[in-house]
């Protein structure tokens, strides 16, 4: 009896799973900037905001990716969220999140069934790029501008001009229907992590 139980859940998950992707078919038609490409995803998302993995739990056919909300940009998310995905989509044994990781995430409002996802798949992560404590927060826009249509010959974006002030993001994202701003395109400067003091003394 368990196992029918069992394979009902799983084929009822699928199906509100489906008929989520179903509805929230990724943009036909090429971005014309890193701007629009932003107003896109806030465009479809039922929230976006800047946080942090705290923690991924798998059960029941769903994984559960728990964030640490820094700033809500759209919709409402509170001082935590709780994001639920279909497990399928962990199948190739892949992790989708890592504890720790920061971006801007834009996320779709959940289903009937409680399940979400990002938009467009992993184009609605956008990492947040580690930087001093005295310079701008910024992100890592270089996916975002490989959606970007060029004209032929023309460069991808790289780390002379991949990134983005937080700041200008947010701003796009948050007046969406109405800014036609587009932030500066700077280049990607990560701090670099060097190993402590007493690791160089030992070599």
């Amino acid at each position: 009896m368990r196992r029918y139980i069992a394979i009902y859940l799983c084929c009822a998950t699928f199906i509100c799973y489906s008929k989520l992707l179903a509805g929230r078919a990724v943009a036909q038609t090429p971005d014309g900037s890193v701007g629009a490409a932003l107003r896109s995803l806030a465009s479809r998302a039922g929230v976006a905001f800047v946080g942090r993995v705290t923690g991924v739990t798998h059960h029941d056919g769903v994984v559960e990716v728990r964030f640490a909300v820094e700033q809500t940009v759209l919709g409402e998310s509170g001082a935590t969220y709780t994001l639920r995905e279909w497990a399928g989509l962990w199948a190739d044994g892949q992790p989708r999140y890592q504890t720790g990781q920061r971006a801007l995430f834009f996320l779709h409002a959940p289903n009937a069934a409680g399940l979400s996802t990002p938009i467009d798949g992993m184009d609605g992560i956008v990492p947040l790029v580690p930087t001093s404590a005295d310079a701008p927060p910024l992100l890592d826009v270089r996916r975002l501008a490989a959606r970007v249509q060029r004209v032929p010959g023309a460069r991808i974006a790289s780390e002379d001009d991949g990134a983005v002030r937080l700041s200008d993001a947010a701003g796009v994202v948050s007046a969406w229907r109405s800014s036609p701003h587009e932030p500066a395109l700077l280049p990607l400067r990560p701090i670099k992590v060097h190993p402590p003091e007493s690791l160089h003394a030992s070599r």
